[in-house]
């Protein structure tokens, strides 16, 4: 996986460049303009970029990849906490929003979670831990966190065929089903509350090992439903976990902080996504999106 890094501060680059590097491949640059070229001139499966940047800032690094047509998925870096800013960036498309300061085994959580996979469906059936259910697109999974990757393609496969389907709709999906799946293999299946979560990330385990041994022990499986037609697609995800309840999320309105620390990946979703909804127990979730090119 290759990642460009850009962060005025040499002690962050430094610092991310000696966490990853064993990793990923991972290029740095100090300012927007320098990692604008960069961009520009090389091909990233992932761009990380701080808000605050000299000659070019984050936004407006960002508002000329796209307009150069460039739809890298990106993550941002801030020390503000305006929600309005980070409504700006996920319309941009980020995939997510880090606020400063953050721990690097947090943001190494989330960069694995955008890692290039290859697509082995074969293996996923022979190991029943996936299996298709009708030709109604009904999909049963017996999750794994480190299989996120799969079941996101699996499913993107058969939505990038619809010829009504653009390339930021399927960025678009691709957002909400990682943090609709990570929340119904994380909290559902494993049965990691947030605090708990939070307390794994600081421990030194593994924290994709604790999630998938978790998943093996309570024995829960996933259902993924989704219909698509010409002028959008519905999406439903249930699982086996108690649920929780909405009230409990912080409001983006109220509390921004809270909400991209703790509540972040129905945040991420609803930037995304025209509809969202959920059962009474919480453990079922539906939303919907038209295409772009039927607006």
């Amino acid at each position: 996986m290759k990642i460009l890094f850009v962060d005025d501060e040499e002690n962050i680059r430094d610092l991310f460049e000696e966490y990853f590097k064993s990793e990923f491949d991972v290029i740095l640059a100090d300012n927007g303009q320098t990692a604008l070229e960069i961009a520009s001139s090389q091909n990233f499966d992932l761009i990380i970029s701080d808000i605050s940047l000299p000659k070019l800032n984050g936004v407006q690094f960002i508002k000329k990849l796209r307009f150069e047509g460039n739809l890298t998925p990106f993550i941002v870096i801030t020390g503000d906490s305006d929600i309005q800013l980070a409504i700006d960036v996920f319309r941009l498309g980020a995939v997510d929003f880090f606020l400063k300061p953050f721990r690097m085994e947090a943001l190494r959580v989330r960069i694995q979670k955008y890692e290039n996979a290859e697509l082995d469906m074969a293996v996923l059936f022979k190991n029943n831990e996936v299996a298709f259910q009708n030709s109604e697109l009904n999909i049963e999974i017996h999750p794994k966190i480190k299989n996120i990757n799969k079941y996101v393609a699996l499913i993107i496969q058969h939505i990038q065929s619809n010829p009504h389907v653009k390339d930021d709709d399927l960025l678009s999906i691709k957002v909400v089903l990682y943090e609709l799946l990570a929340n119904a293999i994380e909290h559902g299946t494993a049965g990691i509350s947030y605090k708990e979560k939070q307390l794994i990330l600081e421990s030194n385990n593994d924290y994709f090992d604790v999630v998938d041994n978790l998943c093996k022990k309570n024995e829960r499986k996933i259902l993924i439903y989704f219909r698509i037609d010409d002028k959008g697609i519905v999406i439903k995800i249930t699982d086996q976990g108690k649920g929780f309840d909405l009230h409990d999320i912080p409001s983006p309105i109220d509390d921004p902080r809270g909400n991209l620390l703790n509540g972040r990946g129905i945040f991420l979703v609803r930037m995304n996504i025209d509809t969202i909804s959920y059962n009474q127990s919480g453990n079922e979730v539906t939303v919907t999106k038209s295409w772009s090119s039927v607006h």
